[in-house]
């Protein structure tokens, strides 16, 4: 792999709890067939590369890899190799938790505080909402109903309509930081990044991490993926796997190209807000794997080359073909949770970290985090006494799909909201608003002062 002219490797940093804790935690892992080995890297802490040619071979850690919260991040530009070396040592140097001193933990919050607003708290904007119909010309058979997030003055928020997200007709959950009929803030252009809900969802189901990157400054698109809705699951009407892949590959290229529409139309509300060279994607389980294919492409559609950025939560990428894996070049994040049953590591996250070459490739397993862990279920299980007339069928749905990140033993949804936040809103803000001051989260010694977080990231160095 080459960069900018540069012959590259890989630097490896890893850091967790420990290798037995770990492995408890894990759940048990489905067997894969074995596939090519991924391209080569140079181990630079506390790991130790695996012997498996099976890119879904788990990490093994050469010592306890140190609790993170955020992932530590070197540049992807080449290092001359006198960089290098001092590079890995300084790497070497965080070994784990008892390596990194408590003043290197006490400077790295410094810095941290000092790169801006925190990224799990509401940003400099107000988020405005609205929700609009998309008709592709490519499929005129196929409407999508999208919404759009984006940042507005807050001077302007006085005498605002609340928003409510309608789960079904009659049945609707307030937002907790969006207003409807907000002007779009003159501080932009803006980036853009679509959100791909999973299999079964709703577009705003994770509207936790959608309103809060809106107010950091994105414009965030989200749209319902027709066939495969928590409405299409309760009425049976669930297209196959096969043709929701297809379709959600249409609905990134359909969406995005609305959006971008709407940036150069002069009556628009979205008129000259988005930085067109500014595209992300993120995406929730089957989401997450249509992040990955609607950048690339899959089953003979093209991908969506305009996207610079990927985060994957939950990402449920075991069905997406290697050959397609290997194409993925853009910056991405992987977020899962250790204790996940529907999206497991082995055959999800660990093949799709074991296989693309993308760098930095960033890896943030959440200890004892679950399916859920990355979506509104579990607020709307503490609000749901709330609200009026809900049909039992939803209140089933929403107690069923509770059980993947809202129960006992599972990480508390509002510490995995927030770890959500900071890793995905401090990526976008380095990768795609050019606020490299974020990295300050991205480091080793800012990971290690939390304990929730398995941490792991690959760079390219010269």
């Amino acid at each position: 792999m080459a960069l900018s002219g540069f012959i590259v490797k890989d630097s490896y940093v890893m850091h967790s709890p420990s290798i037995a804790p770990m492995r408890a935690l894990r759940p048990n892992l489905q067997q894969t067939a074995n596939l090519e080995e991924p391209m080569p890297e140079t181990t630079t802490h506390n790991t130790a590369k695996s012997s498996s040619s099976d890119p879904t071979a788990v990490d093994t850690p050469s010592v306890a890899r140190t609790s993170t919260n955020r992932r530590s991040r070197i540049g992807t530009r080449a290092i001359s190799g006198a960089s290098a070396l001092l590079l890995i040592a300084a790497l070497a140097a965080c070994g784990g938790d008892s390596n990194i001193s408590s003043e290197s933990k006490s400077a790295a919050k410094a810095d941290a505080k000092a790169a801006g607003p925190a990224p799990d708290q509401p940003g400099p904007f107000a988020v405005g909402r609205e929700t609009v119909t998309v008709k592709d010309p490519q499929r005129p058979e196929r409407d999508l109903t999208v919404d759009v997030w984006y940042p507005a003055d807050k001077s302007r928020v006085e005498g605002a309509t609340p928003v409510n997200y309608a789960v079904i007709p009659g049945v609707e959950v307030p937002s907790r930081t969006a207003f409807s009929g907000l002007p779009v803030s003159t501080q932009g252009p803006f980036p853009l990044v679509m959100y791909s809900h999973g299999s079964g969802g709703l577009r705003f189901i994770s509207s936790f991490l959608t309103e809060n990157l809106a107010s950091h400054g994105f414009v965030v698109v989200a749209p319902d993926h027709t066939g495969n809705t928590a409405i299409d699951a309760v009425t049976g009407q669930i297209a196959t796997r096969a043709q929701n892949e297809l379709n959600r590959v249409g609905d990134v290229r359909a969406t995005l190209d609305d959006a971008l529409a709407r940036n150069t139309n002069s009556g628009d509300l979205l008129y000259q807000s988005i930085n067109p060279e500014k595209i992300g994607i993120m995406g929730h389980s089957l989401g997450g794997m249509t992040s990955i294919i609607g950048t690339v492409g899959h089953a003979g559609l093209p991908g969506y080359p305009k996207i610079k950025a990927i985060v994957g939560l939950a990402a449920y990428t075991k069905n997406i073909p290697l050959a397609e894996l290997k194409k993925v070049e853009v910056p991405t994040m992987l977020i899962s949770g250790t204790l996940d049953t529907t999206a497991k590591l082995k055959p999800n996250t660990v093949r799709t970290w074991n296989s693309i070459p993308a760098r930095p490739l960033y890896r943030v397993d959440l200890v004892k985090g679950a399916h859920q862990s990355f979506s509104d279920i579990c607020y709307y299980l503490e609000i749901a006494p709330t609200i009026k007339n809900v049909p039992q069928v939803i209140i089933d749905t929403v107690t069923e799909s509770g059980e993947g990140g809202c129960q006992p033993g599972q990480l508390a949804w509002r510490k995995a909201n927030s770890l959500t936040e900071t890793y995905t809103i401090s990526f976008f803000l380095d990768q795609l608003a050019g606020k490299s001051a974020y990295t300050a989260y991205l480091t080793p010694e800012y990971a290690s002062t939390e304990p929730s977080v398995e941490f792991s990231v690959k760079t390219a160095t010269k």
